[in-house]
Formats: structure tokens, C-alpha cells, sequence
């Protein structure tokens, strides 16, 4: 009887031990990402976090990744009621805040995220990481995540069959177009665009900004010019016309980087981040030799030898954040501070995903990749940071620039000095009309910039 009733006892114990021992509630926090071209190498990186540190801490993050139409699809979720805990504000969706959509990190009480912030105080800049809210506050709305270098890649073993030079100008580039186009009877094409909706913004006008005076937007002197671009664009709708360019009205971002990877494409604007995807998303290998080259000049020599974009990490979404409870809302920052990490971005830039802000991360991180291309893509010597410029806060009547430049470049358009004008005015308009309205922000797009000081 002593020994059966031990046996009750000990087993009551176990019953007790094991009725307090509740697993740790697991927060599950979203993130809708734009980033597409290092989005393998983020997804393996979470997916140890999500196993290790995090599952340690209760937290797991669901990646969602969308970079074709993100802001759009994005801003339309969010109108809708629908958001996620993490987004990519960037500093293009500057009426997000005044909307209210986006945490202030200065106003989350977090040993770990002000610790975190601490980190990047010397590379935080007004309007890259600061905007305004809609109250007037400029807030922190996200951390510096890395610098973009933007250039050219191109298919050096078709460049080799037809004994064609690198372009080096945008005359080039046309002249190499032709040359690759019928020089393959079409099995290569020459140069490759795109339907995404960044194009004409970030893979021409930002692209070429080097060499064309300025850019679309001169915070000196708080004023829009398009002007500069009529050799660009009617170098494309030349292109277009006689089949030297593909990819400009059925391919998105993804498909038509797909298409020079298989070797099908001869010449392609590339952002940096561009040499993950040919390494690790739509992988080059062997197929065919390719190599990394400065943006061509359009005119005179450049006053820069190329252009970097600034671009920032994550924010935290207000609306989930405030209505979440504390667990979830600990859970959220826990999140945030693994993307903006230095352990993250040191293991991004390790597989050549990314050139991240903070100088003594490149010093302190060994670079795992040895392709050539990625030393060509990470040579920023007098290269130049592009402005900040006001187009998603502008009231702007009629056509974008964007519409007119396809237009001219389908031919329902003709290039003249008085379309250009009226583009012009139109947005020097809409601009004055958002510097008078007392809910918009303009003060952080007009500021002394010069280019050549890199």
C-alpha cells in the first residue's frame, strides 16, 4: 500500500510539473516585403532566425515578398483596412505617415530598438529616415538599410561573337542594340526593359542622372525639368521600333532579368542587388560570361561616374502595432530589430546581396562570394547619392511622366518642346500647390545638393 501510494503520489507531481510547464505562446508577425533580389538568401536567414533565436523568444516572422507593384498593391491592402505588422515605407510613400500608417521608433519603449537606433545615429538623415507624421513631427520611420549603386550589365560573350565594345556611351548603346538584335537574327535581343513600375524612374532618369546635369527633381532650386531626357527616351523608342528592345510592355522586373540570365537579353540597367538574383535566384552560372560596367554617358562626360540610391529597411505598421497587446506588440520590435540587424545585413552582404550602410560592418564581414561581377557592382568611387525628389506627395493634374515617356516611346506621342513644357509646368504646378498646403511636407526636398561633390 506505501509503495502504490508513492507511485500516486510521484505521478500526481509529474501530472503538476508537466501542467506548468505552458509552452511559450508562439506571436507569429507579418512582413509584406518589397525586396526581390536578394529574397533566397532573406528568406534561409529568417528561417534560422525563426528556429534559433527567435523560437527561443517566442516569435516567428512570415515573410510575404512582392516587388512588381508593392506600393500600389500595398497602399490598396491598407486603404481596404488590411495590414501587416512590418512594411517597406521607403522614403517615396511620404503620405503613408502623414496617413498615420507608420510607427515613430522614437515613441516604442524598448531597451533593444533604442539600442538598435543608437547604432545608426551617424547615417540617420532627415527625409531618408525622418518624415513627417500628420501632426507636423518628423518621426522615425525606419533605419538605414544600404546604398544602391546602379549600372549596366551586359552579356560579355555575345559582346565577344560579334566583336562588340562595352557601350560607353548611350550612342552606344543603340549602335550595340542593332548589332546584337540582327547579329543573332533576333535569338538574342539588345538591350532589355521592363513593364515594372519603377522603370523609367530608377532604371532610366535615376540611372543616367550622371550624366544628364541633374535630375528630373533640383532641390536648389525647388523645380521639375524633363528636357534632359529626349536623347534617353527617343534612344528607346528607336530601340523599340525596330525590335532591338524587348521586355517594355509584357515583362515585369523578375521575367525580364529571367531573360538575360538565360541569355537571351544583351544589355540591362541593374541595381546592385541585381547580382543576387543572377547568383542565386535566375542563376547565370555558366551559361555565358557577364560583366558589370559603369552606367554610358548621355552627352558629355558625366559630372559624376555614377549614382547610388539610398534605401531603407523596414518600418512598423501603426495600425497592427496599436491595437496589438504588449506580447505581440514585444514580439513586433523583436522582429524589427533581427531585419534591421547587423548580424542580418553582415550575412546578406557576405552572399553579395546587399552593400549595407555602416562602414565597419563591410570592414568587419568577410565577403563569401568571388565573382568578379560583384567587385564591379561594389565600386562606388565617386559615385553620388540621388535626391530626394516630392513626387508622391504632388497633386499633379493629368498625365505622369512616366505615361508621356511610353507614349513617346510607342509612338501615340511626339517628343516636342511644348509637350515637354506642359509636363514641366504641370509639376512645377502641383508643386507649389503641395508647398501651400499646410498638410504636406516640401521642406525636407529643398536643400543645397551638388553632384560632383559625391
Amino acid at each position: 500500500q506505501f509503495i502504490a501510494l508513492l507511485l500516486v503520489l510521484v505521478m500526481v507531481a509529474t501530472m503538476m510539473v508537466a501542467c506548468g510547464k505552458k509552452e511559450t505562446e508562439v506571436q507569429t508577425v507579418t512582413y509584406y516585403c518589397s525586396i526581390g533580389a536578394y529574397l533566397s538568401t532573406l528568406q534561409e536567414e529568417i528561417n534560422k532566425w525563426n528556429e534559433g533565436a527567435g523560437k527561443e523568444a517566442g516569435v516567428y516572422i512570415q515573410l510575404e515578398s512582392n516587388i512588381n507593384t508593392y506600393s500600389t498593391d500595398l497602399e490598396a491592402l491598407m486603404n481596404a483596412g488590411t495590414h501587416y505588422d512590418l512594411i517597406d515605407a521607403g522614403t517615396g510613400n511620404a503620405h503613408w505617415k502623414t496617413q498615420g500608417w507608420v510607427m515613430d521608433l522614437n515613441d516604442i519603449d524598448n531597451a533593444e530598438l533604442k539600442a538598435l537606433i543608437d547604432g545608426y545615429k551617424k547615417y540617420l538623415v532627415n527625409g531618408v529616415n525622418y518624415q513627417k507624421n500628420g501632426e507636423g513631427k518628423d518621426i522615425l520611420f525606419a533605419l538605414p538599410l544600404e546604398v544602391v549603386p546602379i549600372k549596366m550589365t551586359i552579356n560579355k560573350t555575345v559582346f565577344n561573337d560579334l566583336g562588340l565594345e562595352a557601350p560607353k556611351t548611350w550612342a552606344d548603346v543603340i549602335k550595340c542594340a542593332e548589332a546584337i538584335t540582327e547579329g543573332t537574327d533576333g535569338k538574342v535581343v539588345g538591350y532589355g526593359a521592363t513593364n515594372w513600375s519603377a522603370y523609367w524612374r530608377r532604371l532610366h532618369m535615376k540611372a543616367f542622372s550622371s550624366s544628364t546635369e541633374k535630375t528630373w527633381w533640383d532641390p536648389n532650386t525647388e523645380t521639375y525639368s524633363f528636357a534632359q531626357y529626349k536623347d534617353i527616351i527617343l534612344g528607346l523608342k528607336t530601340m523599340f521600333e525596330n525590335g532591338w528592345m524587348v521586355g517594355l510592355d509584357d515583362l515585369a522586373i523578375d521575367p525580364i532579368r529571367a531573360e538575360f540570365a538565360a541569355g537571351k537579353v544583351g544589355m540591362f540597367v541593374a541595381p546592385s542587388y541585381d547580382f543576387g538574383v543572377y547568383t542565386s535566384q535566375f542563376v547565370i552560372g555558366d551559361a555565358f560570361e557577364w560583366e558589370v560596367i559603369d552606367v554610358p554617358t548621355v552627352g558629355d562626360a558625366p559630372v559624376a561616374k555614377g549614382v547610388w540610391m539610398d534605401r531603407v529597411g523596414c518600418s512598423i505598421d501603426a495600425v497592427n502595432y496599436k491595437a496589438a497587446d504588449k506580447a505581440k506588440q514585444e514580439a513586433i520590435v523583436k522582429a524589427f530589430c533581427f531585419l534591421n540587424s547587423d548580424e542580418l545585413n553582415s550575412a546578406i552582404y557576405a552572399k553579395g546581396g546587399m552593400i549595407p550602410y555602416k562602414a565597419e560592418l563591410i570592414a568587419n564581414t568577410k565577403v563569401e562570394v568571388t565573382q568578379p561581377q560583384w567587385a564591379q557592382f561594389g565600386d562606388i568611387a565617386n559615385y553620388t547619392s540621388i535626391c530626394l525628389y516630392p513626387d508622391s506627395v504632388l497633386p499633379l493634374e493629368g498625365d505622369n511622366y512616366a505615361t508621356v515617356f511610353s507614349a513617346i516611346v510607342h509612338g501615340s506621342l511626339e517628343w516636342t518642346d511644348d509637350l515637354i513644357a506642359d509636363l514641366e509646368k504641370r509639376y512645377n504646378d502641383a508643386y507649389a500647390k503641395a508647398k501651400a498646403d499646410p498638410d504636406i511636407d516640401t521642406a525636407i526636398y529643398a536643400y543645397a545638393y551638388d553632384r560632383s561633390l559625391g
